[in-house]
């Protein structure tokens, strides 16, 4: 195709000074979910990439790389609830899409940086709980090929900025690095005029499904019971999402709580999930898209959802926890990001005159919010403990969830999620057993935005109050089976309940790693870990052959998709001494065209 050919005259110049006057600023922040059993959840930051391509391994091309010139640790509890952590602010990304982010992390085995210490951390990564004794424990979070991060796929763009807006005008960084976590710009002007569009982006991190608590033993010689499981400990298997808050919305609501008891935890928040859920791909059941803590008052603010630019997008909201009957909102509307009711995080700063300096802050106040106006929850004084046993010969793969169902009575129903959790990958179970409530359920209709909702109390379909439906799910998998999870006997207060195997999703074809370790007599235990993009798939024991040397197989693992790209971290222990130890290799194990690897390990 022919162009026209382009004179370098007066034209172009005033087109230069008007590009010279606007200019693309792009923030990214960090926003959690967490548990109630969580008193902090402490995440630390050295650098943010993004990436065109929604496929690209860490290793491979067209990464954008901002080093943090500091770094920066987040509270994953604080920032909740509409409240965001600055991870890093006026990048100089350019205009354009990016399908991935990646965030590079601080492991907790790396020295305390200045920002984890500042804000009351002992590791960089790390959890904090009180233990059934009242004491705060400080847990490291222990992270999968740190160096490698934390892949999150992302429909984000860069806007160009506005031209028309900035004739005649300059703006300089008094920085030339844009890493600094607050930047301030000084703008000379030769008209009235200077512009700045600034993108706002969010990671968020649902700590409900990515915070895996698991036990090993360190003393396998006087054995694990069910009352003393062994150690704790807590990994991150990130499912985080990226959103645009230009393209966002969100739900806001207060729960009266004030004539209900036992709905706290040890750490003395609410243990009260709200869950937006949408319809499965095949419309079986309901999944999970982002879910939000409710705070000591009662409030919540559900943030940031998906939003349409054109039409309303309907969410279903779940609202669960300890000591409340489960409550279902039905379409709850977010209006469009194009309408009048929906506020855009693209701003300008204006100068009226010749020199002004601005400093571009980070805060981000939630827009496009939708109000299910006050709700007073039934308490729900009858709980059973529910844990899961696998299958005979259908072990779960390392990063399943398990998420129990109900089912509103009306016709055409189909399941929701009231309570989820990862499993212990090494045990098989669940480390912390879900609290179910024997209670019918409520639920209702959205209507406008803060306006009453009538809600109802009924029965839900899978039978008596207590009664419940289980499957596992995980990447790279198909969903699995749903089946019935009735409550335990009269009398008891606890159960187990069989889970059914996964198998691998559509498209995928069952590969193998083999891994030969070499000798390590420090260590009598050790489990291999294989993740993609910082998220657990599978895992192996290598007890057999951790101290004299030999190979173990991975079997089963999803191959011949763009995902089957993997990393592996090794984490032995001795059972006498209790030392502890983690160690990641920087070589991927490349499945996405092959059907079986082999890898050579040494334990340092």
């Amino acid at each position: 195709m022919s162009r026209p050919t382009l004179k370098l005259g007066a034209p172009v110049l005033l087109l230069a000074a008007v590009l010279g006057g606007c200019s693309s600023r792009t923030n990214v922040s960090a926003i959690g979910n967490v548990p109630g059993q969580y008193s902090h959840v402490y995440i630390t930051a050295q650098a943010v990439w993004f990436n065109s391509s929604a496929t690209a391994g860490p290793d491979d091309s067209g990464w954008v790389k901002f080093p943090l010139s500091s770094p920066a640790t987040v509270d994953l509890v604080t920032d909740s609830n509409g409240n965001f952590g600055n991870l890093i602010t006026a990048l100089k990304l350019q205009p354009g899409s990016y399908s991935q982010v990646r965030l590079i992390p601080v492991d907790a085995s790396a020295p305390l940086t200045l920002s984890a210490q500042t804000i009351g951390a002992k590791y960089n990564a790390e959890v904090d709980y009180v233990d059934s004794a009242g004491n705060t424990q400080q847990l490291p979070l222990e992270l999968l090929n740190p160096d490698r991060g934390i892949g999150i796929q992302a429909s984000l763009s860069v806007p160009l900025a506005n031209i028309g807006a900035a004739f005649g005008s300059t703006t300089t960084p008094t920085s030339t690095s844009p890493l600094k976590s607050t930047a301030t710009a000084t703008t000379t002007s030769t008209s009235s005029t200077s512009t700045t569009t600034t993108a706002n982006f969010a990671l968020s991190i649902d700590g409900a499904r990515d915070l895996t608590a698991f036990y090993f033993d360190p003393s396998p010689a006087a054995g694990a019971t069910a009352a003393s499981p062994g150690t704790p400990a807590v990994m991150l298997s990130s499912h985080a999402s990226a959103y645009n808050l230009s393209a966002s919305g969100g739900i806001q609501g207060t729960l009266t709580l004030t004539n209900l008891a036992n709905i706290g935890s040890a750490s003395g928040l609410p243990d009260i999930q709200v869950s937006a859920e949408l319809l499965s791909a095949d419309g079986s059941r309901h999944v999970v898209v982002a879910s939000a803590p409710v705070n000591s008052a009662g409030t919540f603010t559900l943030y940031p959802l998906a939003a349409n630019s054109s039409n309303i997008t309907d969410y279903d909201l779940v609202i669960h926890g300890h000591g409340i009957a489960t409550i279902i909102i039905k379409t709850v509307q977010i209006p469009a990001t194009g309408s009048s009711t929906s506020a855009s995080t693209t701003g300008t700063s204006t100068s009226t005159s010749s020199t002004t300096s601005t400093t571009t802050s980070g805060t981000i106040t939630p827009t496009n919010l939708v109000s299910v106006g006050t709700l007073i929850p039934r308490a729900a004084t009858s709980f059973y403990s529910a844990n899961i046993t696998a299958s005979a010969g259908a072990a779960l793969p390392a990063g399943a969830q398990v998420e129990f169902y109900q089912t509103l009575p009306a016709s055409g129903e189909v399941p929701y999620v009231i309570a989820a959790s990862p499993i212990d990958p090494f045990n098989q179970n669940l480390a912390n057993p879900l609290q179910l409530a024997v209670a019918t359920v409520d639920s209702g209709t959205y209507v406008s935005s803060g306006a009453t909702i009538t809600v109802v109390s009924s029965q839900a379909h899978e039978g008596a109050p207590g009664t419940y439906q289980v499957a596992a799910t995980a990447p790279l998998y198909a969903d699995g089976m749903l089946s019935a999870a009735p409550p335990p006997a009269a009398g008891a207060t606890t159960t187990s309940v069989p889970v059914a195997g996964l198998s691998l999703s559509s498209g995928s074809t069952a590969a193998t790693l083999a891994a030969t370790v070499s000798p390590r007599s420090t260590y009598d235990h050790g489990v291999l870990l294989v993740s993609h993009d910082g998220q657990l798939v599978a895992s192996a024991a290598l007890d057999s052959v951790i101290g004299l040397g030999g190979t173990v197989q991975v079997t089963g693992i999803p191959g011949g998709t763009s995902a089957s790209l993997y990393y592996l971290t090794v984490r032995a222990w001795n059972s006498g001494t209790g030392a502890v130890a983690r160690q990641w290799y920087s070589a991927p194990v490349d499945l996405r065209s092959a059907s079986s690897a082999n890898v050579q390990l040494t334990v340092n």
